[in-house]
């Protein structure tokens, strides 16, 4: 099964992407590259920060685990009125559900601001996480038994 951190990732992704097919959605460095002129930094782009902020053990099978997750948008423009409706067209993909693998969460709040000709949009996600059962003692073998009549 994949962990729950990856199967975020991969959901937001794909919500970004269908909002704005063309732009660049990264998670560890902000980097384009185009063939001609080799690296180079993007104009427009979703920077996403996925951080864990808490795990809490329920028993010896389930954790209830909480992930901030903080979307940045950067765009050529920088005008906060494109930033506003950007914001409305992400909190319509992300809120009141958000679904990663086979979960649906109830997101009941979400943040946005423009700081520094940036957009951030975040919110939390608050789960509960089963533990992968293993086996932690060896299967029952089999007991050979011999009944003899009569002695």
């Amino acid at each position: 099964m994949e962990h729950p951190i990856i199967q975020i990732k991969n959901a937001i992704t794909a919500l970004l992407k269908g909002i704005d097919p063309d732009t660049d959605v990264f998670y560890e460095e902000i980097k384009g590259t185009e063939e001609k002129h080799g690296l180079d930094e993007p104009e427009t782009y979703y920077f996403v920060d996925i951080i864990p902020n808490g795990n809490e053990t329920v028993d010896r099978f389930f954790t209830d685990m909480g992930v901030l997750v903080d979307i940045a948008y950067h765009e050529k423009s920088e005008s906060n009125t494109a930033y506003l409706i950007k914001g409305a067209e992400i909190d319509a993909v992300v809120r009141p559900v958000f679904s990663f693998g086979d979960r649906n969460i109830t997101i009941n709040d979400a943040n946005m601001k423009v700081s520094d000709h940036v957009l951030h949009y975040s919110f939390t996600i608050n789960f509960r996480q089963a533990r992968e059962q293993t086996n932690e003692f060896e299967p029952m073998g089999e007991l050979e038994v011999a009944i003899r009549k009569g002695v």
